[in-house]
């Protein structure tokens, strides 16, 4: 029999996970005490750092992180600390800013991973992958932030939830699982969503302001799908 070998793929992550798991569990303490929140939020930080941990298990292979996949583990550090903080936003200060400041960052570091790979000649798939699920995961935890700040109502879930959308229905209809051809207007419009969410959870930003801007980004991120899935609805050219 050939020995599984999946145990071994650990070993390939498992120290950039460790040093992960205690710039998390350092940040959420720190925050915990801080404002005064309640002590699950570094457990939580750790769960979700721990479901983090078996999807890179299952997607990374057989291989280490690349340089630029430690830049999208550095940004999921700040994702993961959104998810942690989110059951306990109605209980921070309104003009805290936390929401803001660790999505800016997490936006701002964007595309880092993307130069840093470029210029150490380490694209690769499983990195790409792991930059854009990281991407719609963090769309939808902003507008999470939104709803539980009362900032903007269950509907802004929307916008977070169009990929997760798009993906359960490519399920029913299998052209929607076809690759998508590379696109700068797609890149830009993800890039313009998640600064306008960050805009939105701005300290002192106006609920009128926020309803616009919000609205204004679903309909152009409606848009961008609804080209995606005419591009790959259109039949094979024989």
């Amino acid at each position: 029999m050939v020995p599984d070998r999946s145990d071994h793929r650990w070993r390939f992550i498992l120290p950039d996970l460790l040093i992960a798991a205690i710039v998390l569990m350092g940040a959420a303490g720190g925050l915990r005490i801080a404002f005064d929140l309640s002590a699950a939020v570094p457990v939580v930080a750790l769960v979700v750092l721990a479901v983090l941990g078996v999807l890179l298990w299952r997607h990374q292979g057989f291989r280490p992180l690349t340089p630029a996949d430690r830049v999208t583990l550095g940004r999921a550090i700040l994702v993961l600390l959104l998810i942690a903080l989110l059951p306990g936003a109605s209980a921070l200060p309104d003009d805290s800013g936390i929401a803001f400041a660790l999505g800016l960052v997490a936006v701002l570091l964007d595309g880092v991973d993307g130069a840093v790979a470029r210029y150490w000649h380490c694209e690769t798939r499983e990195g790409a992958r792991f930059d854009m699920e990281l991407d719609a995961l963090l769309l939808l935890v902003l507008c999470g932030w939104l709803v539980a700040t009362e900032r903007a109502g269950f509907w802004v879930l929307a916008i977070g939830g169009w990929r997760y959308a798009f993906v359960l229905a490519g399920w029913w209809l299998p052209a929607l699982r076809r690759p998508l051809p590379p696109s700068q207007r797609r890149r830009v419009i993800c890039g313009v969503q998640g600064f306008g969410l960050v805009v939105c959870l701005a300290p002192g930003m106006p609920t009128a302001a926020v309803t616009t801007l919000a609205l204004g980004l679903f309909v152009l991120l409606s848009y961008s799908f609804i080209v995606d899935i005419a591009v790959v609805s259109k039949p094979a050219a024989s």
